[in-house]
């Protein structure tokens, strides 16, 4: 049914490509007609998922709704009395913060840099830069240095609410389908500190960015301290209004970078005794090898801890493989290559990769072509003479662009930090 394709498609834009592919795709189509259509499910969660996260209506190409009918295994999903959950019984309940880990605190942030200025701010907070934006790629401490800061705040007595942005959205979506606004807003409101991490996942939720606009009214006129995460800086969102953008900048925008390779090897030996891994440096090398960025180190080291606790077994390198075989697979999936990162720049100028290696001296294509190269040098490490004969260039050329873009970044140059910037964050 082409009006049900369509849905999904309109609906990537709003949940993601992945959560399409994983919840909606799966919904068999068993039959239709000008007013209604009946899915099939192989998984009654399936359809509670579709009822709890799918706001909009599915239409006809005249603008007619269409009617939803659900099917379990091929069997009508019979109504039942409706039943009032805890949930509904008592809304406030179900608005709680989220978990924040017990390690994620200063003193176990690993920065060589001293003083961090991050860190200082967030650990003296006073209301004098409200709010307090963090943004970098995934893997440079906003998460960690988030729930520090609500750790030091509880200690202290504040009413402070950590939350992240996908939580802050199902909690707006329950508000307004059980009718328990009137608990959903002074549980928001009524705070010494809002925490909102990862706020780049409002895109395209309207609703969700109007409930955050009026909080972030109350409590910035109340002089309630808010700190915001995101991947990249308010301007640079995408899918999100002005109004709330703007807002972003009220205080201090801080830019966190990824941590160098020996910050790396700390967070690695501090998060590995926090786990009780008895990890030897032979170990450590091995993994900081196998698992390239700090996200996927951390889960791995994580499962690993999990693993090895269910098994009984010694810890030796051949058994970390063996019990980490799955997360090294998917590693190896997503590992970059130099063919990833050309991919990733044309996306970014919307060039073919086939100008990028071609001899064109266009602007157009020169620019891309010198990115390309600078990101494998600086994400691969690719020696110039690989590179030349990856692009087909001379490795004196590739020494030169690889300059170019250094220099140009240093200088902030526009035309080369954005789609840096850009680029950096699909890579990461």
């Amino acid at each position: 049914m082409k009006a049900w394709h369509d849905f999904l498609k309109t609906l990537e834009k709003d949940l993601g490509k992945e959560t399409v592919e994983k919840w909606l795709k799966p919904l068999k189509v068993l039959k239709f007609d000008a007013a209604n259509l009946y899915l099939d499910a192989t998984d009654s969660f399936q359809i509670l998922w579709y009822q709890e996260h799918v706001t909009k209506e599915l239409l006809d190409p005249s603008g007619r709704k269409i009617k939803l009918h659900f099917y379990l295994n091929g069997k009508p999903l019979k109504s039942r009395a409706k039943k009032t959950t805890p949930e509904e019984s008592n809304p406030k309940q179900y608005f709680s913060p989220d978990h924040l880990a017990s390690h994620a605190t200063f003193e176990n942030f690993i920065k060589e840099e001293s003083p961090f200025l991050a860190c200082d701010l967030l650990t003296h907070i006073d209301s004098t830069y409200n709010p307090i934006f963090l943004y970098g790629p995934a893997g440079c401490g906003k998460t960690h240095l988030l729930m520090a800061t609500a750790h030091q705040l509880k200690q202290a007595g504040k009413n402070v609410f950590y939350v992240r942005t996908e939580t802050f959205t199902e909690h707006v979506i329950r508000a307004f389908r059980t009718s328990s606004l009137q608990e959903f807003r002074p549980t928001y409101r009524n705070l010494d500190c809002l925490i909102l991490d990862d706020v780049q996942m409002l895109k395209g939720k309207n609703t969700t960015q109007e409930e955050l606009f009026h909080t972030f009214n109350r409590l910035h006129t109340q002089g309630m301290q808010i700190v915001l995460s995101a991947s990249s800086s308010p301007r640079e969102l995408e899918g999100i209004e002005e109004r709330l953008k703007s807002r972003f900048e009220w205080g201090i925008t801080l830019p966190l970078t990824m941590p160098t390779p020996s910050e790396t090897k700390q967070i690695l030996k501090t998060r590995s005794e926090s786990l009780s891994l008895p990890l030897t440096e032979l170990m450590l090398a091995h993994l900081l090898r196998t698992f390239p960025t700090l996200p996927s180190l951390i889960r791995a080291l994580e499962a690993l801890a999990l693993r090895l606790h269910q098994s009984q077994l010694k810890l030796d390198i051949p058994m970390i493989d063996h019990l980490l075989q799955d997360l090294i697979r998917e590693e190896e999936k997503q590992l970059l290559t130099p063919h990833k990162i050309l991919q990733h720049v044309a996306a970014t100028f919307r060039v073919n990769t086939e100008d990028i290696l071609g001899r064109s001296q266009n602007k157009e294509c020169v620019l891309p072509r010198k990115i390309a190269m600078y990101f494998c040098r600086t994400a691969l490490r690719m020696p110039y003479l690989k590179i030349g004969e990856f692009f087909s260039r001379d490795h004196s050329t590739v020494m030169s662009s690889v300059k170019q873009i250094e220099k140009g970044k240093a200088s902030k140059d526009k035309n080369i930090a954005f789609p840096l910037f850009e680029i950096q964050q699909k890579l990461a």
